[in-house]
């Protein structure tokens, strides 16, 4: 004679996987808006891309340490630049690596202290920061012009930069 399991509903399913408890903190305020940023973040990244895709350019991640170098007036250590993207110095010197060989940025030595590198942005590195501009800058308004306003895009940015403070500072 064989048993026959009764069928798993979606509310079965939950309640074995999480408990009430964790099932709230799912709900919670700032569970809510870290997933929706998460998710808004991807979404707005992968537009990006597709669009300096579809324009024969490089990749997002070029674009973030080229103009990044750009706004510090063209020269940044890169220590700081590691600091300022969020990313490992390990993943920093592949990235920088990548862009050294495409003839985009130099790599330079503190004379004092050979321990301290500097990342130079070249013309050709300002070249191509001003052909991916327009791009990036067409996405952004697709995607932020339309639903948020200067002073809520300001107040935004305010928001996000204590947020990534406190967990770039471990605080």
């Amino acid at each position: 004679m064989s048993e026959t399991a009764a069928p798993i509903t979606d509310t079965t399913v939950t309640a074995t996987v999480l408990d009430d408890a964790d099932v709230e903190g799912c709900h919670a305020p700032h569970q809510i808006a870290w997933r929706t940023l998460a998710r808004t973040h991807a979404a707005v990244s992968g537009r990006i891309q597709e669009g300096l895709t579809e324009a024969g350019l490089p990749p997002l991640a070029w674009f973030d340490v080229l103009a990044t170098i750009a706004e510090a007036d063209g020269r940044m250590r890169m220590g700081d630049l590691a600091e300022a993207l969020v990313i490992t110095r390990g993943g920093l010197t592949k990235l920088v690596d990548r862009l050294v060989k495409a003839g985009l940025l130099e790599r330079t030595f503190c004379e004092s202290d050979r321990r301290v590198s500097y990342a130079t942005l070249l013309p050709a590195g300002v070249e191509l920061l001003s052909e991916m501009l327009p791009v990036v800058s067409g996405e952004l308004r697709v995607a932020f012009g339309a639903n948020i306003s200067d002073g809520e895009a300001e107040q935004l940015t305010t928001t996000l930069e204590r947020v990534r403070g406190i967990a770039c500072s471990g605080g």
